[in-house]
């Protein structure tokens, strides 16, 4: 039993450092003079690229196919434009 609570509350502490995290970082992209935003934002757009090629082929999804029929892949086809989207930002040079 004691272990299984040690492990939630490191499930926890993961949870709230990753959080912190990831609170900093769009706090941070969103300051358009940031240097870390110049390096961060290729990272970010071709994170969001591969998250939704695995969406976009994987047998989960939020609106499936099986119960609405072609309404099913319009999901599909939204994840996987926002993923060109995206890598296609992630590829642009950066301004200066």
């Amino acid at each position: 039993m004691e272990t299984m609570q040690s492990l939630l509350q490191i499930i926890q502490l993961t949870l709230v450092c990753g959080t912190i995290l990831v609170i900093s970082f769009v706090a941070l992209l969103a300051m358009p003079q940031c240097k870390l935003r110049e390096v961060l934002m290729p990272i970010v757009g071709w994170c969001v690229a591969i998250f939704c090629a695995v969406y976009a082929i994987s047998p989960v999804d939020i609106v499936p196919e099986a119960v609405f029929g072609p309404f099913g892949y319009i999901e599909d086809i939204g994840a996987l434009v926002t993923g060109v989207v995206a890598a296609r930002s992630a590829m642009k040079p950066p301004q200066t």
